[in-house]
């Protein structure tokens, strides 16, 4: 049986490095696409499908990075006499990252509106694109058998995989869905407003972690 979380050392950030690399090819891209220049150095803004055909194409924007790292225990319940007999637990000291941002593909043509000067986006919700453990900096702490207890050769993965839910999940009550909204909608908005655009709005739906 595993346990919940004893202990959290939470060394969550952002990860800024992500983010620049995806934007920058959103700059090139974006300002490809949305606005061009003839020979006699006329501004022509292209239609709005190729705009999202090329959005479409990143496929994902990774916009914000949690690092965190927790103390996860693991195994057999039991009273002192029992745990002394047949148990066996384990104490790890786990650390992964939870990336969040947004799935591009989902983007249509009813998601962009523009006119004139102004534009307005609305992008998919936020999601968790990646959660994993780093398995270099995880590592068993402790672990405790029984006198009778040979010890169950799978408790370590069974306790790694709860450690990874158990990041994820603290990701999410971080607000790491909010981080990556809040970052996405600061940098679309600085893009759009070097391209000329003079009233952006950014509509980003609320996300949910799902857990």
């Amino acid at each position: 049986m595993l346990y919940a979380i004893i202990k959290v050392m939470n060394m969550h950030r952002i990860s800024f490095l992500l983010i620049s690399a995806s934007l920058f090819v959103i700059v090139l891209l974006t300002g490809w696409f949305f606005i061009s220049k003839n020979g006699s150095g006329t501004t022509i803004r292209t239609n709005r499908a190729a705009v999202i055909k090329e959005m479409r194409n990143l496929q994902r924007i990774e916009t914000a990075a949690f690092t965190i790292e927790k103390i996860v225990d693991g195994g057999t319940n039991g009273t002192i006499f029992q745990q002394l007999l047949f148990g066996d637990k384990i104490l790890l000291i786990a650390r992964g990252q939870v990336i969040a941002g947004f799935d591009l593909s989902q983007i249509s043509e009813k998601d962009i509106v523009i006119e004139d000067n102004n534009i307005i986006v609305t992008l998919p919700k936020p999601q968790i694109l990646v959660a994993t453990l780093d398995n270099a900096q995880t590592r068993v702490y402790d672990r405790k058998r029984g006198i009778l207890n040979p010890g169950d050769i799978n408790l370590e993965s069974k306790v790694r995989e709860a450690a990874q839910k158990s990041i994820e999940e603290a990701a999410c009550q971080s607000g790491i869905l909010t981080q990556a909204s809040d970052n996405a909608r600061k940098q679309l908005t600085s893009i759009l407003s070097a391209l000329g655009f003079i009233q952006i709005s950014i509509q980003i739906p609320n996300g949910t972690c799902a857990l």
